[in-house]
């Protein structure tokens, strides 16, 4: 499906397969020199060589070939498809040959190439470390290079560091040797074959823990210097990991060895360079007596979704960015099984219900995108890196292994892998692995699934099934909502009975099932469900019988249904009654996110009655709960607790849910699974001195999770605009660069508070552009699709980010306008129901 000839990719004239890398980072400066050797074979005569170079300073390209060397007497930069292009007098002939560039670079500070990261320790000194994020383009940022991922070749990385500082690369360490100077030199192993995006290298104060050998693997938790006792729970998931992929997969780890390093300023979640794992902190770094068990879960979590890529994506590697999704989406539904396993009684299965539904509220509007699509500019890439890539994706994943059988689609999967090893794949090559072992018609299957938008509405009728496109509502122009699917529908009875497969499509379909029948059965599939109004009341008296996944699902579904005006809000409620006592925090936050929402829409004067109806159905969740561990309650039961007292504490202002909250705060007794909820709480009473009390337990927070809960989550609670606008300038002048867009585009979605701050970032706009990383832009939109109470202000709104887009974010950016316009219209159609 790539444009052909792309101008974005690179002749295939001359093809690289082995690197010699030499760096020297200095940093205190904050810059770094280097020299690559690059061993190529030269497919036809040349007089130029192109390869990718940005923000660079290049020295002249020698090619030595049988003896003879040829050196170029200048070379053009293209800005464009950032590539140098170097001349040479003499033609270069065809064979084997060696590729020498100098260059200088600038050690900067956007998140990207070689870039530097500074952590200011307990004794109050600043320390400087180097790093690398090379996904998805800018490897060519930190030396010269064929940029692509079909360009695979081995990595053998040289750097000359300060002797007091640590270094790490993807290999094992070879050499180290001592200059004299202060300073080392460090070699490491060649990689094995693979593409540039993979290659890591890291410097400075960091200390490790003891490698554990994993079936021959040194496996390592690297650390700024102080952390070591945050390591444990990274350490031993992924020595669960890397036992449980090679099992699964039936290939050996890949890498010599396995790193994972915490990095101070990081962009995303973490990186999966082979061998040489980057995280943000608060994905790796976790105190395990103190946090909550979520945030136990997204460590463990973050680190399986890392090592899966050791094999998919490292070993075997899409041929082009449009099949990155792939990579992501597999790494995401593999991570939820591997943990899944590590720790049946997290239950992550039902947990994953709740991002499949976020992507769904996304996939939802005309303005989705297919799961794939043509990829011609780095650009277009990084409108992949999204919830429709990683959740939506991995639940069409998750879906086909049920439809096919567990074991079934594992042995696809390894038939794949094999034979795809150490070499570059399209999607279709997948899914013939997949047909040859199923027997079943995974490509037509898939194909609708990922060539198009949308995901249908599945209906019950009269013992009938059909599909039909689902919506928000009317389109407003174009929609990227597709027509039909190929949809693996699983049902049954609840009265007993095996579980029936069924596929989908434009023809309806007959049951089976003695009613009562469940239509996403295991709740697995990527669609929204529908009962006639016989069937959904014989299901809610029965709701207690579906199985865990299944009630969440069905919460997720009548929400969407409510959103879109299909359903009423009494229609919901009687859904959201019929959790009774569970003990299942998926479903209790998707009801308290819909009373939120609904409180959000309603007039001053309509609210106290969805109040009152609130406190009705939380209420008796927390005098069934209270404020403390009840003996013998699950692991998940505080989260339920939690999410109880964030209602009753925020929605319905509850006197003693206050004072609760409150005493707790003052006496620092804000920990574990009831934290966000006592900040939320707290905030939202807006007491004087709380918010420099938030600030100063932010700034002096001895964990990640404890600096997130106070600056993500706990500034944009405040019900003030001066507090907001503070926090905001904040992520100009203080806080860290990989933080400030996410906390600006939290704190815009404050009811109170956050048009003005919209406002004040709109009024710093190209600051904005300017100051924080590239790939954090489309953070700063994520409170557009709250303002949903005033429709002139939503017109501006839109207008302004039309006007402004986002480069390689604006698809994003458009979904957040039309969930606003959705947002409006809800508006309108509740309050004429609390009339």
């Amino acid at each position: 499906m790539t444009t052909d000839p792309n101008p974005y990719r690179l002749a295939r004239v001359v093809i690289p397969s082995a690197y010699r890398i030499f760096l020297t980072p200095d940093l205190s400066t904050f810059t770094f020199t280097g020299r690559v050797e690059i061993d190529v074979e030269v497919h036809q005569p040349i007089t130029e060589l192109t390869l990718h170079a940005r923000d660079l300073k290049l020295g002249a390209a020698t090619v030595s070939r049988q003896g003879t060397s040829y050196r170029s007497h200048d070379h053009r930069l293209d800005e464009t498809y950032e590539t140098a292009t170097f001349l040479f007098d003499q033609e270069i002939p065809a064979g084997p040959a060696v590729v020498e560039i100098a260059f200088e670079g600038v050690l900067n500070d956007q998140l990207r190439g070689f870039y530097r990261s500074q952590y200011t320790d307990d004794a109050g000194v600043t320390h400087t470390i180097a790093t690398t994020q090379f996904e998805n383009t800018d490897a060519r940022r930190a030396f010269p290079c064929w940029d692509e991922p079909a360009f695979k070749a081995t990595y053998q990385v040289n750097l000359t560091v300060p002797s007091d500082l640590a270094v790490y690369s993807n290999s094992p360490e070879t050499a180290n040797t001592d200059l004299g100077n202060g300073q080392r030199s460090v070699s490491f192993a060649p990689t094995m074959v693979m593409s540039t995006y993979l290659v890591a290298f890291v410097v400075g104060p960091f200390d490790e823990t003891a490698p554990v050998d994993v079936d021959g693997v040194p496996l390592r938790v690297v650390f700024p210097r102080g952390k070591g006792h945050l390591t444990a729970v990274a350490l031993e998931a992924g020595e669960f990991a890397l036992r449980f992929f090679a099992d699964y997969f039936d290939i050996a780890y890949p890498g010599d060895k396995l790193d994972m390093i915490a990095v101070p300023d990081f962009a995303a979640g973490a990186m999966e360079n082979l061998g040489c794992i980057t995280y943000r902190e608060s994905a790796l770094l976790v105190d395990s007596a103190q946090a909550s068990l979520p945030e136990i879960e997204r460590v463990a979590e973050v680190v399986a979704h890392e090592i899966a890529h050791m094999w998919f994506g490292d070993l075997v590697t899409m041929q082009w960015w449009e099949g990155i999704w792939l990579n992501e989406a597999f790494a995401t539904f593999m991570s939820v099984l591997c943990v899944d396993a590590y720790r049946p009684q997290w239950k992550l299965w039902v947990r994953f219900g709740a991002d499949r539904d976020a992507s769904l509220q996304i996939d939802g509007l005309h303005a989705t995108r297919p799961i794939e699509y043509e990829v011609v500019s780095p650009s277009d890439t990084r409108g992949m890196f999204d919830l429709l890539t990683y959740e939506k994706g991995g639940s069409v994943l998750r879906m086909l292994e049920q439809f096919l059988g567990a074991e079934t689609f594992r042995d696809g999967i390894r038939v794949y892998l094999k034979r795809h090893m150490y070499a570059n794949t399209v999607t279709t090559d997948l899914w013939d692995a997949l047909e040859e072992v199923s027997r079943q018609p995974v490509r037509d299957m898939m194909n609708s699934w990922i060539l198009q938008g949308g995901h249908p509405l599945i209906s019950l009728s009269q013992g009938t099934l059909h599909q039909s496109p689902f919506a928000y509502g009317a389109a407003r122009g174009a929609s990227a909502i597709g027509s039909s699917w190929y949809a693996p529908v699983l049902t049954r009875s609840l009265n007993g009975g095996e579980t029936h497969r069924h596929l989908l499509r434009d023809e309806p379909i007959k049951v089976v099932d003695e009613p009562p029948v469940v239509i996403n059965a295991g709740g697995s599939g990527v669609f929204r469900s529908r009962y006639d109004t016989p069937e959904l009341a014989t299901l809610t008296a029965r709701f207690g019988e579906l199985d865990e996944l299944e009630r969440a699902t069905h919460v997720a579904d009548s929400w969407a249904l409510l959103l879109s005006n299909q359903i009423s809000w009494a229609d919901f409620l009687s859904v959201a009654r019929g959790l009774g006592d569970v003990d299942e925090p998926t479903p209790w936050t998707a009801v308290a996110g819909a009373f939120d929402y609904v409180h959000r829409a309603l007039t001053t004067q309509q609210r106290p009655a969805l109040v009152a109806v609130a406190r009705d159905v939380f209420a008796p969740q927390f005098r069934r709960l209270s404020w403390t561990k009840r003996p013998g309650e699950s692991e998940l039961a505080p989260q339920v607790r939690a999410t109880a007292i964030s209602v009753l504490g925020a929605l319905v202002e509850d006197p003693e849910i206050q004072s609760g909250a409150v005493e707790r705060f003052e006496a620092g007794a804000v920990e574990g699974d009831l934290a966000r909820a006592i900040l939320r709480v707290v905030a939202h009473q807006n007491r004087p001195g709380d918010y420099e009390t938030f600030l100063e337990r932010y700034r002096s927070a001895v964990t990640p999770q404890d600096a997130q809960r106070y600056q993500w989550y706990g500034l944009s609670e405040f019900p003030d605009e001066s507090v907001a606008l503070d926090a905001a300038e904040k992520c100009f002048s203080e806080f860290r660069n990989q933080d400030s867009a996410i906390v600006l585009g939290l704190l815009t979605r404050n009811a109170t508070s956050g048009p003005a701050v919209w406002r004040y970032v709109t009024g710093r706009w190209a600051d904005a552009m300017a100051r924080f990383p590239e790939n954090s832009h489309v953070r700063l939109t994520l409170g557009l699709s709250t303002f949903i109470t005033d429709a002139a202000f939503a017109d501006a709104v839109a207008d302004f980010h039309t006007r402004n887009p986002i480069t390689g974010g604006q698809r994003t950016v458009e979904q957040e306008i039309e969930r606003m316009r959705v947002g409006v219209a809800f508006t309108r159609a509740i309050r004429a129901q609390f009339t």
